[in-house]
């Protein structure tokens, strides 16, 4: 892991294939969302211990463009980092790439909320969830 991006690593499974031959567009989303999963339990951020405690991250939108079909077998890298933070957000963004070929396959970003679940309510982040990050405004480069 560099200090400013993450880099989650996935062989695309044949269930992740549509009747089309290639991979379903959800899934791209469900690969940023592990990608964030990951990286902020990289950073030592435990959403296990916030949920218990009854606070967690929500999506308040996201933007994807696909460029690039993806198929099985392929092994794709999601390059995910943190853009930007205010008081009750941040914005994940993500490249997916496909090494092999050195092909961009999409990007994405998403808004993240901080909220108390029990009263969903937004709460300012917490200094402790952002503490590992270091914020990237540049895109990063790619993988290779």
């Amino acid at each position: 892991m560099n200090d400013a991006w993450f880099d989650f690593h996935h062989t695309v499974t044949i269930d992740e294939v549509d009747a089309q031959q290639h991979v379903h567009n959800l899934r791209y989303l469900q690969w940023t969302l592990w990608a964030a999963r990951d990286h902020n339990a990289a950073i030592g951020w435990d959403a296990q211990a916030a949920l218990e405690a009854g606070f967690g991250w929500v999506v308040r939108d996201h933007e994807i463009t696909y460029r690039v079909a993806a198929v099985a077998h392929d092994e794709i890298v999601v390059r995910t980092w943190i853009s930007q933070t205010n008081r009750y957000a941040c914005v994940r963004n993500a490249m997916i790439y496909r090494p092999s070929d050195k092909r961009l396959l999409s990007k994405a970003s998403t808004r993240w909320v901080y909220i108390d679940l029990k009263r969903h309510r937004a709460l300012e982040v917490p200094k402790l969830a952002i503490e590992g990050y270091q914020i990237c405004e540049k895109i990063p480069p790619a993988p290779w």
